[in-house]
């Protein structure tokens, strides 16, 4: 087996004048283009915790980071995989895979960049001392090898089909070590290859970024600086782009899109995210040890309605695998529970022994809007004789009794990338590190230890599609939808385009228009 992989960028040296910008393209040959002009400033609800790409957890560090460094692989609009610092990349065999650097590549500190740098920050991510969390997401290598100045090839110890996929996440970057060295960590700094450099960061208030004149995409970015405001109200974002002081805003709020929607001079852009909301159980404590209960509320739950009460119809209902990840996702149209059967779900009820119903408890937090969705749920299990008893808690309590599987049951927001394994095998497998439903099931078990080393495609679906069934059927966990990601901007903005993993790094293609 071996693959080819390649993507068209070219590594050029921009030269800034007072007009224009002169890019000497392969062969010497020159071509003028507008100088990148203008402030982009975004308004968003979350201050970041640190910039260290390698040591960070909270998306609003992790969406800076994507502007401040490159992984070797990205994937776009289309969820495909492209290259981002990798120009080319083969699979000659199941466990290698060797990555071709653009040459030409800078730090922010002026240095090149060059294979070294890659065998560095994986080391640094597998080193159990750095406390990275896309530790988890790499196979133990045997080796990392530098080939020449830009060519390096990882050989894993096992197959793992959903490493390329695995790449792609921000904790991925690519850093200098001198850095590291010289700081510690990149917590306070950033020394990246990306599109912008940080230039003064004011927490709580607002981060400013410059555009990097090295960068090694012809013609980008397109703006001179961007300047990130931590503005946590979201009405308030909103009135900042009907003002004029935001060009963009990231919202989340339901209500608030809708106003967006409506407001002269803003239009709103959405896409379903890789994210899952999801209502799950505790499948060692009764009732829910027992999966005619926990197929009888996947009977009578009306997803299509928790979507429009729960999230004004800003979402999409979705399977196991997130519906966006359609390489992969089996049609919700496919999967039980596709529509509430109600009849159904007091039958199970009474075969488990409780024909006149029972209480449950669900572990709930105003939190990234758990607590609208287990209101929504409450008020549909009470159709079919189940009372619902909420547990509302902040989030540092909801996070901790996450953590310790302390719950009956619990409505989640789920990530794992965007390969089947990452979602499926982290949340289902018996072994799986947050699989805090604390399910065991042999016959899933077999189905994604197959899933994470087969790579052929065609033999992959068919594992995932059965993988999906068995889910649904046995009823561990409920999968409700897959949130749209949303930004609203004004009428001056152009050239944005989303990704469904919500990263941040096509920030680089935007323009600023007239005012």
């Amino acid at each position: 087996m071996k693959r080819v992989h390649a993507c068209s960028w070219v590594t050029v040296a921009l030269l800034v004048g007072t007009v224009a910008a002169v890019l000497m393209a392969p062969g010497g040959r020159s071509e003028v283009r507008a100088q990148p002009a203008g402030t982009l400033t975004i308004g968003v609800p979350g201050e970041p915790v640190g910039l260290d790409p390698h040591i960070v957890t909270v998306f609003s560090s992790l969406r800076r980071a994507d502007l401040l460094y490159n992984r070797l692989v990205r994937y776009n609009e289309r969820m495909e995989i492209v290259g981002d610092l990798a120009a080319s990349w083969e699979i000659p065999d199941s466990r290698t895979y060797i990555f071709r650097l653009h040459r030409g590549v800078r730090f922010h500190n002026g240095r090149e960049l060059v294979a070294d740098d890659v065998k560095y920050s994986f080391e640094r991510i597998a080193d159990p001392a750095t406390g990275s969390p896309a530790r988890a997401w790499l196979p133990p290598f045997e080796s990392v090898r530098i080939v020449d100045r830009y060519t390096v090839e990882f050989k894993l110890k096992h197959q793992l089909a959903s490493f390329l996929s695995n790449l792609t996440l921000s904790n991925m970057a690519i850093v200098p070590r001198e850095e590291v060295e010289r700081h510690g960590n990149l917590h306070r700094v950033a020394v990246g290859t990306g599109p912008f450099m940080l230039d003064r960061w004011v927490p709580d208030d607002h981060m400013r970024l410059v555009r990097n004149p090295n960068y090694f995409r012809r013609g980008l970015p397109r703006v001179s600086e961007v300047v990130i405001r931590v503005i946590p109200d979201e009405a308030s974002l909103l009135a900042g782009l009907r003002a004029g002081s935001l060009d963009m805003a990231h919202l989340s709020d339901p209500a608030v899109i809708d106003l967006a929607r409506r407001s002269p001079g803003i239009r709103v852009q959405q896409v379903p995210t890789v994210l899952l909301r999801t209502f799950g159980f505790n499948t060692t404590r009764p009732p829910f040890t027992d999966a005619r209960v926990r197929q009888a509320i996947g009977w009578a739950l009306d997803r299509h309605q928790i979507v429009e009460l729960a999230e004004r119809g800003y979402a999409a209902v979705s399977g196991p695998i997130p519906v966006s990840i359609r390489e992969w996702a089996l049609p919700v149209s496919a999967l039980p529970y596709a529509r509430p059967d109600r009849e159904r779900a007091r039958r199970l009820l009474a075969d488990a022994g409780y024909p006149r119903g029972l209480t449950i408890k669900i572990q709930t937090s105003p939190g990234f809007r758990l607590l609208p969705v287990a209101e929504v749920i409450k008020d549909q299990l009470r159709e079919v004789g189940i009372t619902a008893e909420l547990e509302v808690s902040e989030w540092g309590v909801w996070v901790g009794r996450w953590v310790r599987r302390d719950f009956d049951s619990m409505v989640e927001i789920r990530s794992g990338g965007i390969d089947p394994d990452g979602f499926l095998y982290r949340m289902l497998h018996s072994t799986g590190p947050v699989n805090n439903f604390l399910y065991k099931d042999a016959e899933l078990d077999r189905l994604l230890d197959r899933g994470r080393v087969i790579v052929d495609p065609q033999r992959r679906k068919a594992i995932y599609d059965e993988a999906q069934r068995l889910i649904m059927e046995r009823a561990p966990v409920i999968p409700l939808y897959s949130p749209y990601d949303t930004w609203a901007m004004r009428d001056r903005v152009r050239g944005f385009r989303q990704v469904a993993t919500a990263q941040y790094y096509y920030l680089e293609e935007v323009s600023l228009g007239g005012p």
